[in-house]
Formats: C-alpha cells, structure tokens, sequence
C-alpha cells in the first residue's frame, strides 16, 4: 500500500512541479506582476509543491533510511526557496517589482532543486532497501490474513499459529537487520561531520597563520624603504 501511495505523490509531485515551470516559460508569471498578484497565481501550486514533497520525503526516509542524508539535502533545496518565495512575496516594501524579481529567483531555484528531488524519488520507488521492502511484505502479509473460518478443518488453527510464528521471527529479523543498517547509516554521517569539522579547523588555521605571515613581512618592507631613504 505505501508503494501505492508513494508512486501517486511522485506521480503527482512531477504534475505540479511541471505546471510551474510551464507558467514561467510561458510568461502566465512574470517578474512585472505585483507582489500580491503574483502570489495569487503561484499560491496553489506552490503550496501544493511544497507538501508533497514533504509527504515524497516521508516515504523515502522510511523506504531508504541508508540515503537519509541526501534525502534531507535535496528536500531542503526544494523546500527552502519555496518558503523564501512565499516571505519575499508577502513582505513590505518599497520596491515591488524589486521583490516579484527575487522571488522568482528563488522559485527558478526551487524548480531546479525539484527535479533533482524527483530524480531520487524515482531512484528510491525503483530500489528500496531490501530489509524495508521485506518488512512491508511481511506486514502486508499478516495483515491480509483471513479470520479463522466456521468451516475449517480441523488441522487448520494448528497449522495458522506456527505459520503466524514464522512470520513474526522473519520479521524481527528484519527489523534487526534495519537497525544495524540505521546505526551504519549515523556512523557514516558522524564520520563525515567530523571531516568537514577538521577541514573547517584546518583551513582556518592556515587563513590565520597566512594573516600573521603577510603581517609580519609588510613592516619589514617598510623598514627596508627607510633604510633606503
């Protein structure tokens, strides 16, 4: 079921976000709009955009917990200019038209950073991760499990429990499979924050011995002229 769901908001996410795109080329928005009249065209959509990429983003985390961290990156960069298109737009000013040009900055941004938020949306319908998709199965198994019937045989409600048993143990199994794959995936993210945290400390170190070096040479440059004079 949550293929289902998930497939139609891609489905969904690719209408809306061509509708938009499609506006802008053909000049039904355009940066001489007012603010507010600009709003009025975009609100729908853009609106619309924005939550289901959100539901999309949902999805994929649960179906892809291991791309977590590109997940979040590519939702942001549809999701930030989508929110600063709305604020520019909505503000006070004393330059209109100055503010219909930004905002459309930020949803050609938006419209950009969608279609490679699509790009892996499609990429994570087509591979989940194996433990997620055995999980699913397995929990539309059980769900899909008739009643015990009036008219059974007699070997029926034996054979229904041990069955019932063997899924339950398939399933933990996957579960602890998913929590060894999630505890992997934070590794990797620590892992790579420490790294940009390192660079960051050394590349700031250097700037800084770089300052003190030139600093320390420009004076004797200077004592060098007067030494000359």
């Amino acid at each position: 079921m949550i293929h289902e769901n998930y497939e139609e908001r891609i489905e969904e996410f690719e209408r809306v976000l061509q509708k938009v795109a499609t506006d802008m080329a053909s000049g039904v928005v355009f940066e001489d709009l007012p603010p507010m009249d600009l709003w009025e065209k975009t609100e729908v959509h853009v609106t619309r955009l924005g939550d289901l990429a959100k539901s999309c983003r949902e999805i994929m985390l649960i179906l892809k917990p291991e791309r977590a961290h590109a997940v979040e990156q590519r939702f942001k960069a549809v999701a930030q200019p989508l929110s600063v298109f709305k604020d520019i737009l909505l503000q006070n000013t004393t330059d209109p038209l100055a503010n219909s040009r930004l905002a459309l900055e930020q949803l050609n941004r938006a419209i950009a950073g969608g279609s490679d938020f699509l790009l892996l949306a499609k990429e994570i319908e087509k591979s989940p991760s194996p433990t997620i998709s055995e999980i699913l199965m397995l929990k539309g198994v059980v769900e899909a499990m008739e009643p015990a019937s009036a008219i059974e045989k007699p070997e029926t409600p034996r054979l229904r429990p041990a069955r019932l048993i063997w899924r339950i143990e398939a399933l933990r199994g996957s579960l602890t499979s998913l929590e060894m794959a999630l505890r992997e995936a934070k590794e990797s993210l620590n892992m790579l924050r420490e790294e940009i945290l390192k660079y960051s400390y050394a590349s700031a170190e250097a700037s800084a011995k770089e300052k003190v070096e030139r600093e320390v040479k420009e004076p004797r440059k200077g004592q060098s002229s007067l030494s000359g004079f």
